[in-house]
């Protein structure tokens, strides 16, 4: 018997839904938190370091005049730091504004690429900053880069611009044990070379990967047991009808960390993947983002195939005195 069948059906119009579905919502915490400094105008930027001398306790007889003076300028030393251009670059062809696209409307189609090209720079500027990347000057080949914080924080002299001798992080700020081995004792002796430099109990922003967010969680979770004696089980209740089981915040003999969670930290240019495995101890005042163009959007001639633009930022990163930060640095 005749009949009409959907698979046969003639004029049948697309059930397309009214929206575009971005599922990544990944966060820029280091960009969000990092002071800004003043205004970058020149492609290589300078600042000094300081330190005082160790504590004389020696004292001064009766009736000395003064026979030595001293240089309260010797310790300081020099820091450079390299800026860094990033750029997104979209395009629409002519015929998109006549289109009118789900999601989208009718001519927009270059407003919305803007606006995801400005998100997209902003994630590529974050995971610059959270990367192992020397800086590194134009030569026509390649291009200015700002060194990024795995290697500012290093207790051997960077190969492009080092930073002084003095002022390296101090190789007991920085541990490598294997994320499955890191113990509190291990947290606890980073947290006392950092208080070592510092001379001061302080809170830290922590930027952690997701395996060292979780190894956190985990070692404060349970001890093993000691020579006669009982481990201490420690419960996380929550309320009646949760379980917790997040460490936010550390506190040691030493100092704090507040926990936040990146996805950028040590970032492979390569794989496009980061560093789960790593962990950046900062204090924020020891940090400045120095820029010179700040997120600018230039549109470009349309030149016969469409609307074009560029969204731009020319920034650098300026560690003031590297001493005070650390770095979980395990490979695995």
């Amino acid at each position: 018997m005749p009949q009409t069948f959907a698979r046969t059906q003639v004029g049948v119009r697309e059930d397309l839904a009214d929206l575009i579905s971005l599922i990544d919502q990944k966060t820029t915490p280091l960009l969000t938190s990092a002071p800004r400094g003043k205004e970058l105008v020149n492609v290589r930027f300078d600042w000094q370091a300081d330190s005082y001398d160790p504590p004389d306790t020696s004292g001064v007889i009766d009736g000395s005049d003064v026979s030595q003076t001293q240089d309260a300028a010797k310790n300081r030393a020099r820091l450079y730091g390299m800026c860094q251009r990033q750029w997104q670059t979209p395009k629409v062809s002519n015929f998109t504004d006549i289109t009118d696209v789900a999601g989208v409307g009718r001519g927009k189609e270059m407003a919305r690429a803007i606006m995801k090209c400005s998100t997209q720079l902003k994630r590529s500027v974050e995971a610059t900053l959270c990367s192992d990347n020397s800086s590194q000057e134009d030569n026509g080949t390649v291009e200015y880069k700002t060194r990024g914080l795995g290697e500012w924080i290093k207790a051997t002299a960077q190969s492009h611009l080092p930073v002084d001798s003095n002022f390296l992080t101090p190789s007991a700020s920085i541990d490598t044990t294997a994320t499955g081995s890191l113990a509190i004792s291990n947290i606890n002796a980073v947290l006392q070379s950092q208080y070592n430099q510092t001379g001061s109990v302080n809170t830290y922003t922590l930027l952690v990967g997701q395996a060292i967010k979780a190894a956190f969680t985990e070692l404060v979770s349970y001890q093993g047991t000691r020579g006669g004696s009982s481990s201490i089980l420690k419960t996380e209740l929550g309320s009646a009808n949760a379980w917790e089981h997040n460490i936010q915040s550390f506190t040691g003999d030493f100092g704090t960390y507040d926990l936040v969670l990146s996805n950028w930290l040590g970032w492979n240019n390569t794989t496009k993947v980061p560093n789960l495995f790593r962990g950046y101890a900062l204090d924020m005042d020891m940090l400045e983002l120095r820029m010179n163009t700040p997120w600018r959007v230039t549109k470009l001639p349309n030149l016969g195939g469409g609307e074009r633009a560029i969204v731009e930022v020319v920034y650098g990163l300026m560690v003031k005195n590297p001493l005070g930060l650390a770095k979980f640095a395990a490979s695995s």
